[in-house]
């Protein structure tokens, strides 16, 4: 097998359609190609090469790992919060050469001129596909709005990926965040020890949806990491926190209870 195309479908609670994007990326490691196609609320994932494997099972999670990458990026270029939903798999062998091909995408005209800017979401899919840290917190920032209920304990998880990552301490993000320490370490208490948010209690204690948690503290997780990638990219402008909040409103859940 050679070429495997895995076909997605996007989901926004908020009715937004995913804006036309094209990507192309390589595995260093096994230097096989992705071509990505999204737009509408369809998605296409093409991974081809020559060691590409017979395991199903492997093209499935690499397919669904490629498109949290997309996911991700749409929500932290301020595109909104998707849903890519794994609808049909087609897979080739004795394809050589170039790969040339063509998708049709169910992209509304009547939406057009609603489309958001699309190279925040480009260039955000290159920083996450070279930073795994940012790739981690990233992924749970979008866990956390997916998940209103249980928000916190992807806050909190993505906050973790950003200290441990990045070397530094819970004072240094504070800082960054330009909040007091005692404000993180009562994050700390609450997603550790005063609820069932990430260990089991003998009160059964469990919050409810809370819009500081999957709200403020989902900017806060924002905000840390764009901080955390000027680190890592000293060219790069971190978004101003009216562009963090707009990016979160556009992403926040209408009904915290489905």
């Amino acid at each position: 097998m050679d070429l495997a195309i895995s076909v997605f479908s996007f989901e926004s609670k908020r009715g937004y359609f995913v804006p036309p994007l094209n990507l192309d990326y390589l595995e260093k490691e096994t230097g096989l190609s992705w071509t990505l196609t999204c737009g509408g609320t369809r998605g296409y994932a093409v991974r081809h090469g020559e060691k590409l494997g017979q395991d199903l099972g492997e093209q499935a999670a690499d397919s669904h790992f490629m498109m949290r990458r997309m996911e991700s990026s749409l929500l932290l270029g301020g595109a909104g919060l998707y849903r890519a939903m794994p609808a049909g798999r087609l897979l080739f062998s004795g394809v050589c050469g170039s790969v040339k091909w063509d998708s049709q995408l169910n992209w509304p005209d009547i939406e057009a001129k609603k489309s958001p800017e699309v190279a925040p979401i480009y260039d955000w899919f290159k920083a996450l596909s070279s930073h795994t840290i940012l790739r981690r917190a990233a992924d749970d920032t979008h866990l956390a709005l997916s998940n209103p209920c249980e928000a916190l304990v992807f806050v909190y998880r993505g906050l973790e990926w950003l200290v441990f990552g990045m070397g530094g301490s819970w004072d240094d993000l504070a800082r960054d965040l330009g909040v007091p320490t005692s404000d993180l370490k009562d994050l700390k208490k609450l997603a550790n020890l005063d609820s069932g948010v990430r260990h089991a209690t003998k009160t059964g204690l469990k919050l409810r949806a809370d819009s500081d948690n999957y709200g403020t503290w989902v900017c806060a997780l924002f905000e840390a990491i764009n901080t955390a990638r000027a680190r890592l990219e000293p060219g790069f402008t971190p978004m101003t926190p009216h562009q963090v909040s707009d990016a979160v409103l556009r992403a926040f859940p209408p009904i915290p209870y489905e």
